[in-house]
């Protein structure tokens, strides 16, 4: 039997593509040019999308650095009959609820803590102390709360 001889190469990282644009970059990024990339990025998503009968969420801006560039991320999927991407965490949310205080449609709420508005993005039962996932709406990071505290946010902002 032989050996392969060839050896296999990793693969590496390809360099972005090039574009043949005419406008120059620009030498810093700001905020307003950064939520109109995201506008414009979503909407070329969206029609890439539904050309394959598909639908697009997300395009939440991350790890922005004005200087540099900034991520984003968009989640393509199926669209349900209400039109959204199934979401797992959005479905175990709904049937765990009931045991944490919660309502189903609590899911993506939003309250205030200590001046930051939150939004609530899944349950994990595994975390018994922490078990209810937040983001902060601000910046898009998540923390862990206590069920309680979430609920008494809750009933706070709804009165």
């Amino acid at each position: 039997m032989k050996k392969n001889k060839k050896k296999q190469r990793s693969p590496t990282a390809k360099p972005p593509a090039k574009t043949n644009t005419k406008v120059p970059p620009p030498r810093n990024l700001t905020p307003p040019l950064c939520e109109k990339l995201r506008r414009d990025m979503m909407q070329a998503c969206l029609k890439v999308a539904e050309t394959h009968g598909l639908t697009v969420e997300g395009g939440e801006l991350s790890d922005i650095d004005l200087r540099h560039g900034f991520d984003i991320s968009f989640r393509v999927g199926i669209p349900m009959p209400d039109g959204a991407i199934y979401s797992p965490d959005k479905a175990m949310f709904e049937v765990l609820a009931p045991h944490f205080g919660l309502e189903p449609s609590d899911y993506g709420r939003t309250f205030k803590s200590r001046g930051d508005l939150y939004r609530i993005v899944a349950i994990n039962p595994n975390r018994p102390k922490y078990p209810i996932s937040t983001e902060r709406v601000s910046d898009g990071r998540g923390f862990k709360m206590p069920a309680e505290n979430v609920v008494m946010y809750l009933q706070k902002s709804g009165a």
